[in-house]
């Protein structure tokens, strides 16, 4: 077994028994145990179980980020805000570590949310926020007569209303996930944008450029956790 698949199946472990136990109660010894390894064996990967979390993060939170991007390049309006938005909700809600770290859920992260209360995915610390939005602004994609900093507000609010709401409402009384999403992608078209959806093709070009510093990001997270090794 190479290192690479090795240290694969160290993190697909840990993926597993973490959403499914939390950080709190899951061991290295879990987690050698399940990917059919030595404790040792991890340790040559990542100094704790702390590193390999924050490492198993930056796994996951690419994948959403290529999931989600995949989703944009193949929908025509893909490039659109409200398209992007959905597609980003889409991508969030169906990983359950990263759909556990937008709603800080605790009885996942337990003593890591703790020790890291401002912890967030590269995502969230760099998409939807003031420069995001200026950016969708300039290409006439989101209505000028808006702040930036009143937008993000607006989409934060929604982003977290909808994560949330299932510890508030019973799942009889939930709406299935598309229609919501799709409710809320024509909310926002209809009240942020300033003519129609606006130029997707504008929109995409803007994510690519967003996708790169995302990866770049992640690479000098996962750079900075290979050298404290």
């Amino acid at each position: 077994m190479g290192d690479a698949e090795r240290e694969s199946r160290i993190l697909d472990a840990a993926n597993d028994l973490i959403t499914h136990y939390g950080y709190d109660k899951t061991t290295v010894d879990d987690i050698a145990r399940t990917a059919g390894i030595s404790k040792g064996a991890v340790y040559l990967h990542f100094k704790g179980k702390e590193a390999l979390f924050e490492a198993l993060l930056l796994r996951e939170s690419e994948r959403v980020m290529d999931d989600m991007f995949a989703r944009i390049e193949a929908d025509p309006e893909g490039g659109t805000l409200f398209h992007v938005y959905s597609h980003a909700l889409y991508a969030a809600i169906s990983n359950p570590l990263i759909r556990a770290l937008s709603t800080r859920d605790r009885r996942v992260l337990g003593d890591f949310a703790r020790r890291f209360a401002n912890m967030v995915s590269p995502q969230e610390s760099m998409m939807f926020g003031r420069e995001f939005i200026a950016h969708f602004q300039a290409a006439g994609l989101i209505r000028s007569d808006l702040s930036p900093e009143t937008v993000t507000h607006l989409l934060v609010y929604m982003r977290y209303g909808f994560l949330m709401s299932e510890n508030v409402l019973p799942p009889e009384h939930t709406p299935p996930i598309d229609e919501i999403v799709a409710a809320m992608a024509d909310m926002l078209s209809k009240g942020l944008s300033p003519d129609g959806l606006g130029n997707s093709e504008a929109g995409k070009a803007i994510m690519r450029g967003y996708i790169a510093q995302l990866r770049a990001v992640i690479e000098e997270r996962r750079q900075r956790i290979n050298q404290a090794k």
